[in-house]
């Protein structure tokens, strides 16, 4: 079922159901990711007694908002926030990458969901971005906040199936650009996450040490920090759940996060 929630500042949010199980899990997806991208990850889950909400964030997908912007990383939050709101008591919350570290940062907000799975969260960067742009960001976040540059993303970096980085190079509905006022409360978010020393509720990270953008060790570091579950896969790139072997990869998340 897909329909539109509104968040905190009336934002359109795009969300699809899949089940109609007794347990709710949330997904939280990528940077220019939306929906369907995650439909077998939703299925896979439904068929286990589960109903499983997919959320586009704002300027993602169908949702509203300026693409891959925000003026403030509370808007992301906020969005979570109002999905959230929908969900039954016990629900769960699976997030990847850029919603891994919009949910971190929702939690130090409030948020509690019975359970938080991390894939490859966003709390480092391993991809290389060049010096003159990571300093063109902080000036331009000042200046012209809404200018986009190219997110420097490699598709080949998402899967070792060929097949994955080629859709994704391909689809119309993944935005391969982010603003300068994104990359700044981007890496205000991670600083934030990074330095929280609570966590009150059961955390899990599952992580692709061949994970070539964000930083498997970093997110290693946060996990034992954080007293957090960890399921590594040593060959596996940035989207374990569109990797080769995704079908292990989703179970053995799925066994965790719906135990």
């Amino acid at each position: 079922m897909s329909t539109f929630l509104d968040s905190a500042d009336g934002t359109k949010l795009h969300v699809v159901t899949t089940g109609d199980g007794d347990t709710d899990v949330l997904l939280a997806h990528g940077l220019a990711e939306h929906v369907g991208r995650y439909d077998h990850v939703a299925r896979a889950w439904a068929a286990r007694g589960c109903r499983v909400t997919v959320m586009e964030l704002r300027g993602h997908g169908r949702s509203g908002g300026r693409r891959s912007h925000v003026d403030s990383w509370g808007q992301y939050v906020a969005d979570v926030k109002a999905v959230a709101g929908s969900m039954r008591p016990g629900w769960r919350l699976f997030a990847h990458s850029m919603g891994g570290l919009v949910a971190l940062d929702a939690v130090r907000d409030g948020l509690r969901p019975a359970k938080l799975a991390l894939s490859n969260p966003l709390l480092g960067v391993r991809m290389r971005v060049p010096a003159w742009k990571t300093t063109a960001g902080r000036v331009l976040s000042r200046l012209i906040p809404s200018m986009a540059l190219a997110n420097e993303l490699d598709p080949a970096g998402l899967s070792r199936d060929p097949a994955i980085g080629q859709a994704y190079a391909a689809d119309p509905d993944v935005y391969k650009k982010v603003t300068a006022r994104w990359y700044t409360e981007m890496t205000a978010a991670q600083a934030r996450v990074l330095a929280e020393p609570n966590w009150p509720i059961p955390l899990a990270v599952f992580i692709g040490e061949a994970d070539p953008i964000t930083d498997p060790p970093t997110a290693r570091a946060f996990a034992a920090r954080a007293g957090a579950h960890v399921h590594a896969w040593a060959d596996m790139r940035h989207e374990i759940v569109n990797e080769i072997g995704k079908e292990e990869v989703i179970s053995v998340v799925g066994d965790w996060l719906l135990s």
